[in-house]
């Protein structure tokens, strides 16, 4: 009976007082160290070549560690959707309430995000829902109103830690459920930055002209992404 190569080891370095997760992988074609940090995960991964022991992997991270260090105290603690957690939506800071009610419902007032369930323990799936069906009906409405000779297919709300959104050339675009936290000048951003690639599937002059034509100041919305895309990482529903 043969056993299968184990291709990664757990690590777990103490910095700072800070217990971080470092996942140690060979690739079959790595020629050299890796080192990033799998926000999703949030946890560290140090690629290595499969000939390498993997104590040399853990040296390299540990030989990174203040790097490491640097990303992950960026993406800590995670904001989880709950009752009696604060949380930012569209620039403005909010209470989360659940509620048990006879509706499933999300309503918003000036300090608060109700969320109300019919059944206990569901008030995330009920947010979840009101989230796809809120950018899903500013991605129909962007289209009507800037793509009139356009179709979409399919609209699908994606948990992506690696893009805002997605489009492909079978008309089906991806839009990222975090940005419903962004302001709104930066989700309808991402909506018409997907949409142009129906015209045009690529980042050459004319998507970018393209995607001028259809909203201003695309420049402020790239900025707060750049700025605060470890903050809506940070958003999870568990």
């Amino acid at each position: 009976m043969f056993m299968k190569k184990v291709n990664h080891q757990i690590k777990y370095i103490i910095y700072k007082n800070i217990s971080i997760t470092v996942k140690i992988k060979k690739y079959r074609y790595s020629k050299n160290y890796k080192v990033t940090y799998d926000k999703k995960c949030l946890q560290a991964l140090v690629t290595i070549p499969k000939y390498i022991a993997f104590k040399s992997g853990h040296q390299f991270a540990i030989d990174n560690i203040d790097w490491i260090y640097r990303q992950h105290i960026e993406m800590v603690p995670s904001i989880i959707i709950e009752h009696g957690n604060l949380i930012n939506i569209n620039g403005k800071e909010k209470n989360l309430i659940f509620k048990n009610d006879t509706i499933d419902s999300v309503t918003l007032d000036n300090k608060n995000i109700i969320i109300s369930s019919k059944k206990a323990s569901k008030h995330g799936l009920v947010f979840f829902n009101w989230i796809k069906i809120k950018i899903t009906e500013l991605t129909k409405s962007i289209l009507l109103e800037k793509f009139q000779n356009k179709n979409i297919k399919k609209i699908r709300i994606s948990n992506s830690f690696s893009y805002w959104g997605s489009c492909n050339t079978k008309d089906s675009i991806s839009i990222d459920w975090r940005l419903i936290f962004a302001p709104d000048h930066v989700l309808k951003y991402i909506i018409i930055h997907e949409l142009c690639h129906l015209t045009e599937f690529n980042h050459g002059s004319q998507f970018w002209s393209l995607v001028d034509s259809k909203i201003d100041n695309r420049n402020f919305s790239q900025a707060w992404l750049k700025q605060n895309a470890n903050y809506l990482y940070r958003i999870r529903f568990s």
